[in-house]
């Protein structure tokens, strides 16, 4: 496993991290019958198994289902051995209340250690929402980063970050000056935030966190299962595995393009099976993709959000 710095926080975190909306909730493609999500004993053995092939850092969310609980019964035994991220809940909607968001959000942190078994959270994010007006407020207000820095004091936390779902908030975010991070979504069909966003992040030290390389599976075999609405997406991701050939597979070229650019700090991979998890943990050596292959993946960016937008596809 290669590890990268976290920008200014200085931690050390490994390229792959876990993602584990997975373990909470039903997510994702369905490929047949069965449930995506793992029973307690096979998520207990994927946190475990991550652990055991260098993963160093796990991602959850208050508002994962179960995740959290999973997280905490599994692995709080091994503690010193991965950092922690999780996300608060909060009232970031049309009309919301900057003190009624503070108390939810202190209420949400109590809640996450609970959960987590653990007495600190490396680092809490807070869960943006694709409203620009809301989080402008919410920045400009101070309310809700008074009370994160009143967790930090008092050593319910770390660090503060960012999860931002537009380009106009994430640059709020990194102008702002307060977050230490800033998980995005970023992959081979969104390359979105390549010309701004990831540079300027950059400049500010900022550790960048990647969400959704794999595009919810739509980078990976699961392609063949999206819904027919989807079906423009489906073959550009078969245009994708002809361009590409036999080096790699699908989710490994995504993975690796990802880790091509030296700016990110780690990407945060979903796993439903320890088989998945082996796959993405492969990459992890160093390579990337070769100019040639990279390249190519470069001129496959799409504009729709339809289509680069899991929250817009319709499914769980």
């Amino acid at each position: 496993m290669v590890f990268r710095r976290l920008g200014r926080t200085g931690l050390r975190v490994s390229e792959i991290a876990l993602g584990t909306v997975e373990l909470g909730l039903e997510y994702g493609i369905r490929t047949g019958a069965a449930p995506n999500k793992p029973d307690a004993t096979d998520a207990e053995l994927l946190l475990n198994k991550a652990l055991d092939k260098g993963v160093n850092f796990f991602d959850t969310a208050a508002d994962y289902g179960d995740s959290e609980e999973i997280i905490g019964r599994a692995i709080h035994n091994r503690r010193t051995e991965f950092l922690l991220a999780t996300k608060c809940l909060h009232r970031l909607e049309e009309g919301f209340s900057c003190k009624a968001s503070r108390s939810h959000i202190r209420a949400s942190i109590d809640r996450s250690l609970s959960r987590l078994q653990t007495d600190t959270i490396d680092l809490i994010q807070i869960h943006g929402r694709d409203i620009v007006d809301v989080e402008k407020r919410m920045m400009q207000d101070g309310e809700v980063m008074d009370e994160l820095e009143q967790a930090r004091t008092a050593g319910k936390i770390r660090y503060i970050g960012y999860s931002s779902y537009s380009e106009e908030a994430s640059l709020m975010a990194i102008h702002d000056g307060r977050w230490d991070t800033l998980q995005i979504a970023y992959n081979i069909f969104d390359q979105r935030a390549a010309s701004r966003v990831i540079p300027v992040a950059q400049e500010q030290d900022i550790g960048l966190i990647i969400r959704s390389a794999l595009l919810k599976g739509a980078l990976t075999g699961k392609a063949k299962h999206l819904p027919p609405h989807l079906k423009i997406l489906a073959e550009h991701t078969e245009t994708l595995t002809r361009l590409t050939g036999s080096d790699y597979t699908l989710p490994q070229t995504a993975l690796r393009f990802v880790l091509s650019n030296p700016s990110i700090s780690t990407i945060i991979v979903g796993a439903d099976r320890v088989s998945y998890l082996d796959e993405a943990v492969s990459v992890s050596d160093g390579a990337g993709l070769t100019p040639d292959i990279l390249s190519m993946a470069q001129t496959m960016g799409l504009n729709d959000p339809n289509l680069i937008n899991p929250g817009n596809w319709g499914i769980p």
